[in-house]
Parts: structure tokens; sequence; C-alpha cells
């Protein structure tokens, strides 16, 4: 990895919790940052949180729904005033549908859109308003390859990253002038440690006759160029280099993190 120096800056990671969340957490930490881990409930934090108490890493846990405008500008504007700054964003919180188009309901689709695209909206604004006045500030969306083609059995989820995408060119243009940058990412295929994971991979073998989860990420693999799948720490690899001054000059740009199943 290369050596990146957060020392003194502060990042909120939301869904922290999660094993993409996870990857990323870690890599701000190695790189001397103080990481406010949000997640829905501090108890879905309990592994990163044991982890970060063993390493002795700096950090923050915080319950937080990102659907709830009042408790993102709550949280926001409580690490101001007591770190004095907020550097970085990263928005990782997300949820997934598993439906086809004609099964997902409209409930299911407002929920999904409501967390992983309005919920980002609620808490890039939040961070935004101490960001602006200051002249800067890195904010990484966490989007997906899904959003690079439509996925039949995710329209919901498929539907929001598309957005996220298209958001986060939005807030570039709108936060450029105030010094801040304003990337996404788009994961591939990555092995994660979470329930929703497990389920995905689950529902994808079952629809396409695989039996076994093992045996569809071996499909998967097959997929991809290089023939591996990705790694949440390789997540935290793409999101701590958007936010260095290595990448001072990226803006707008949604990167794929993928092995190449996408090329721009």
């Amino acid at each position: 990895m290369i050596d990146i120096d957060f020392s003194g800056k502060n990042v909120l990671l939301t869904g922290g919790g999660g094993g993409i969340g996870a990857g990323i957490a870690r890599r701000f930490a190695v790189a001397g940052a103080r990481v406010h881990l949000a997640d829905l409930k501090l108890e879905m934090m309990d592994r990163i949180v044991s982890e970060f108490k063993a390493a002795g890493y700096n950090y923050a846990t915080h319950a937080l729904d990102i659907t709830d405008e009042a408790a993102v500008n709550k949280l926001v504007d409580s690490i101001v005033a007591e770190d004095g700054q907020l550097d970085m964003l990263c928005n990782c919180a997300g949820i997934v549908d598993n439906n086809t188009y004609m099964d997902t309901t409209a409930e299911t689709f407002e929920k999904v859109l409501a967390v992983n695209l309005v919920g980002m909206h609620k808490c890039i604004q939040a961070a935004l308003k101490h960001m602006m006045p200051r002249g800067f500030g890195k904010i990484v969306n966490v989007a997906s390859i899904s959003a690079r083609k439509g996925v039949p059995y995710q329209p919901a989820y498929s539907a929001s990253k598309f957005g996220v995408q298209s958001l986060t060119q939005s807030v570039a243009l709108t936060a450029a002038a105030s010094n801040i940058n304003v990337n996404a990412i788009c994961p591939g295929f990555v092995i994660e440690n979470s329930g929703m994971y497990e389920t995905t991979i689950a529902k994808m073998a079952e629809r396409r006759g695989v039996k076994s989860n093992e045996e569809m990420l071996e499909v998967l693999k097959s997929i991809v160029p290089l023939k591996r799948l990705q790694s949440p720490d390789d997540m935290g690899n793409a999101v701590v280099f958007l936010c260095s001054d290595m990448a001072a000059n990226i803006t707008g740009q949604a990167l794929n993190v993928d092995g190449g199943v996408f090329m721009n």
C-alpha cells in the first residue's frame, strides 16, 4: 500500500459495520485518521471495534439512521464540535434487493432508494455545510458495478447505484469551487463477511442452478479478467487514495474496482 498519512484528520464512514465498510475503515485507521464509524446499530460494528481496540486505532462509534436528516445533521455537527473539523466523508451504508423487477414492490423500491441514494444525499449536505466554508474536503461515495449496467434481479439496487453515480457528478460540480473533491468507487464482486453478501450470493447461485456459494464464487471469478475476486481492503485502498493529496485533481469520477469487469 502507498504510504498515505492522515494524521490529524477526521473521517465519517457510514456503513462502518459492513464488510466493505470495515475494509475502508481499516485503511483510514492505518493511515492515521480518526475514524468515526456509523451504522444503524452499534452492535453491527462489534467486529471492527474489537479489531480497532486491539490495534490501538483512533476511532469513535455512532448509531445512525441515515434516512433521519435531523440525526445526520446532529452527528456531523457533533463531530465538528468535538474534533474541530470534518475532513473526509465516505458514504458506504447501503441495502440490497434480490427480486425480479415484477416482484419488486413500490415499498421495496422506495426503501432501497431512501437508504442508498436519499440517505447519502442527506449525509453529503450535512458534511458540505462545514466543508464548503472551510474550503476543504474529500467525499467518496460507494456505488457499484451495478451502476454500469442494469441488473435484472436487483432493479432497485441497480437504480439507486446509477443515481449515486449521477449524484456524485452533480455534487462534484457544486463543491469544486470550494476545493472539495467528490468521487465514487464501483466495487465489483467483493468477498465479504456479511449477511447481505451471503444472501446475494445464495440467490445468484439458485438462479443459475449452481449447487453452492463456493461454486458460485468460482463462476464469478471466471467473469473477471484478472481471474480473482475483490476484497474489502481493495475498496479501502481505492477510497483512501481518492481522499489523499495524490488525487487532488480527480473529482466527479467513478472508479471501477472490479478486476476489469467494466472498462471505461
